[in-house]
Parts: C-alpha cells; sequence; structure tokens
C-alpha cells in the first residue's frame, strides 16, 4: 500500500489484475485506447492495476514483451495492417490509462513496471507514442523517456509513432 502525496489516499498496485477489477481496468483501458473490448479480451497476467482502499480502479498499465501484451494481437484483417516497431529487449508498457489525470498514478504504475523489468532481467522500458499525442509525450518526457525512432507503426490511421526508452534503474 502506498499513499499518493497529491491526493492523501492509500492506493494498492497489483499484478496480475485481480479478477474483481478486471472488467473495470479492461474498460478504463479501452476507453482511452480508442476500442470496444471487453474484460474477456484483457491478459490479468499482462497488467498493472492501480486500486484505491474500496477495490476501485484508479488507472491500468498494460505490459508487453515477446510473449504478448495486455491486450491480445490484432485479428482478422487488422492483423494484416499491422505495422509493429522494431523487436526489443525492454519491457514495453502498451499504455497507460488514469481516471483521473495528473493526480500521480500514471507515475506510479510506471514505477511498477520498472521494477518488473528489473526483476524479468530487461534492460529497460519501451513505450510507443502517437506524434500527435502531446499529454503522453510530455508525461513520458518528464519520467525520463528519450526519443530512439519514430516511423509509421501500428495501424495504418495512427500516422507517425515514436518509440521512446529508458534504462530500468
Amino acid at each position: 500500500m502506498t499513499r499518493n502525496g497529491s491526493q492523501d489516499r492509500a492506493i494498492r498496485l497489483a499484478s496480475p489484475v485481480p479478477a474483481h477489477a478486471l472488467e473495470d481496468a479492461a474498460r478504463l483501458w479501452w476507453r482511452h485506447f480508442g476500442g470496444r473490448g471487453r474484460a474477456g479480451t484483457c491478459r490479468a497476467e499482462r497488467g498493472v492495476v492501480a486500486l484505491d482502499d474500496a477495490g476501485r480502479v484508479l488507472g491500468v498499465a498494460g505490459l508487453r514483451d515477446d510473449g504478448g501484451g495486455f491486450v491480445p494481437d490484432a485479428r482478422g484483417v487488422l492483423r494484416h495492417l499491422f505495422r509493429p516497431a522494431p523487436p526489443t529487449a525492454d519491457l514495453v508498457v502498451d499504455g497507460i490509462a488514469v481516471a483521473e489525470p495528473r493526480g500521480g498514478i500514471g507515475r506510479l504504475l510506471l514505477a511498477e513496471a520498472e521494477a518488473q523489468a528489473r526483476r524479468r532481467g530487461r534492460p529497460g522500458l519501451r513505450v510507443e507514442v502517437r506524434a500527435s499525442n502531446a499529454s503522453a509525450r510530455a508525461f513520458y518526457a518528464a519520467t525520463g523517456f528519450h526519443e530512439e525512432t519514430r516511423g509509421r507503426f501500428g495501424l495504418p490511421w495512427w500516422g507517425q509513432v515514436l518509440v521512446l526508452r529508458r534504462e530500468a534503474a
């Protein structure tokens, strides 16, 4: 249990995402990343969730490595359109979604992702962010990420995507 200084409330981080929180975590993640997925489409073991003392979901981070991510790979025609970013030995933070921005939850989730990267023997963390997403780019820059490359990764309509990285301290 940790205290969030800006909101002064108890926050518990859990990974894998507990069964009672998976549906809400998936709904929050999909709401932020433009899909209509359900809890059944998300992998609890590939996520980190921030819960308040009543068990409510405050935020969720998806994690991805060579074994997959929080959201299973695209299927059908989307699978054929998807262009992956270059391979990496890093643990990929596959999106952070928070219920209340600027409350410190994103930083807590990122700290847990970094701890998991160290435990898994991964050299760093990587994120892939749409160049048009100024708030995400600012968040990751403020937390020590730097641009490694850019390209037209993901789905064609995503536009330019930045690959950002930081060492796992």
